[in-house]
């Protein structure tokens, strides 16, 4: 599946769009650790200069270490001692597109390079995720994904939202209504935006409905291929905290947003695929199930879910998700439609897939795309039996291997897990723990939280 023709500007397009004046910004972007667009927004006669028929566009690598605050962490990437040197944004042009919402701009995906040659920076995500599609060619093996995002709109602008410092923000809907079709028709003057404009973005759109939670909604993304659904994914965000801004809304992708409501997922569905991506390998006539090399990549899941977890779950806020009966994915099972198992089968003959219920909102696409082909291609490479399908209550199976419940554990896991340090190498291996690291630090050393107030202030 491919983007539709018309959202998608090749260079004689854009070249007339710009003639005309239709078009007069180029949006330069590439995703950061945290998954969100960061670049420059250049007149198009630098655009044609530097991203046409120069070498790129320059930044700083500061922007692959800092915290989410812009703190500098002090990688080996990008430091005091290389002077935070500067690396060239490379234009993806099959990624050239309009903004809907801005009418004279177009935007385009950058691949980050090394500043003296053309080598990918190997920490830049979409590095990490193009040097895992490159191994699963080794295997002759290609994938197919698809987001399936929750999030939570309040009916508060994000000024007066920070203002409040996001506390008893009104949402959305006043009730639980999921499915509730009363609540689908209330909200849709601000999820039509969505399904209407995501499209027009370069991102189709499945499906919309309001989610349980207060203000929650799901948006189910059209699947394509890997690296395609991670930068579809880095786009509906933006795409849809722009139109949220436009409309006096606040949206978050926090995966739990406050501990006394449902938290947020984002559910991704993959399949295993020929290298050309055109033959499907993941059903078998003749068990009716998981062919044998499908059965090897979702037990490789199985195996190192939990190792890999920090790549699925990336911030403090993400463990406050696994809460019981919560449809979190925290016992490491496979089950057919069994939505209590972290990974659930789903579809049959050519549809047929894995669903892995383990990621919240909050993840970075390109570092869980990743995460999951290392994951798929250790029980490829290993052999690994097809698992069991299990049937029952996976939550209240006593002998389930369980998900980190805390980022100190999921840390811990991360690094001593050698399927991460084979897949991913050493350098992009250290930066990924050493940020990870950094970021429980500031939380760890350098935050009083609401509860500790509200617990101790007076009361020792």
């Amino acid at each position: 599946m491919t983007t539709s023709a018309h959202t998608v500007l090749d260079l004689a397009e854009f070249e007339e769009l710009t003639r005309t004046g239709e078009i007069d910004t180029v949006i330069c972007a590439t995703p950061d650790p945290y998954g969100r667009l960061v670049g420059k927004r250049l007149t198009i006669e630098a655009f044609r200069n530097l991203g046409l028929s120069g070498d790129g566009i320059n930044a700083s690598s500061f922007v692959f270490a800092v915290d989410l605050e812009m703190n500098p962490l002090n990688l080996p990437v990008s430091n005091a001692e290389n002077g935070w040197a500067d690396i060239r944004l490379v234009p993806d042009l099959a990624t050239l597109r309009r903004v809907p919402w801005e009418s004279n701009a177009a935007l385009v995906i950058c691949d980050v390079h090394e500043y003296d040659s053309d080598t990918l920076l190997a920490v830049a995500p979409r590095s990490i995720l193009k040097h895992q599609i490159a191994r699963s060619e080794q295997h002759d093996v290609a994938f197919k994904f698809a987001s399936e995002l929750e999030f939570f709109v309040a009916a508060t602008s994000p000024a007066e939202a920070w203002q409040a410092e996001y506390r008893n923000l009104r949402m959305l809907s006043d009730y639980r209504s999921d499915y509730q079709m009363t609540q689908s028709a209330r909200d849709e003057w601000f999820i039509h935006q969505i399904r209407k404009q995501m499209p027009a973005f370069g991102v189709p759109v499945e499906s919309s409905k309001p989610e349980w939670g207060l203000g929650q909604q799901e948006i189910t993304l059209d699947y394509c291929d890997t690296l395609a659904m991670a930068d579809r994914h880095a786009l509906f965000k933006y795409g849809i905290k722009q139109l949220a801004h436009r409309s006096d809304l606040t949206v978050t992708f926090m995966a739990k947003p406050r501990i006394d409501e449902v938290g947020s997922s984002c559910h991704l569905h993959v399949s295993l695929w020929s290298r050309d991506a055109r033959t499907p390998l993941c059903w078998s006539d003749d068990n009716r199930g998981m062919s044998a090399t499908f059965g090897s990549f979702v037990a490789g899941q199985l195996a190192s879910a939990v190792d890999l977890g920090l790549l699925f779950a990336p911030t403090v806020n993400s463990y406050k998700r696994y809460q019981p009966d919560q449809f979190a994915g925290t016992a490491i099972a496979v089950g057919h439609d069994n939505r209590s198992c972290a990974f659930r089968l789903v579809g049959h003959g050519p549809s047929y897939r894995v669903e892995n219920r383990i990621p919240g909102a909050d993840v970075n696409p390109y570092y869980a795309f990743s995460a999951t082909i290392a994951a798929g291609l250790h029980g490829m490479e290993a052999g690994l039996a097809t698992p069991p399908v299990f049937a029952g209550n996976a939550w209240e199976h006593g002998g389930m291997e369980l998900m980190s419940t805390s980022f100190h554990q999921s840390i811990e896991r991360f690094s001593g897990s050698k399927v991460a340090q084979h897949a991913f190498g050493d350098d992009v291996f250290e930066h990924l723990l050493a940020s990870a690291t950094a970021e429980l630090r500031s939380f760890d050393s350098g935050t009083v939280t609401d509860w500790e107030t509200k617990r101790y202030y007076e009361r020792v």
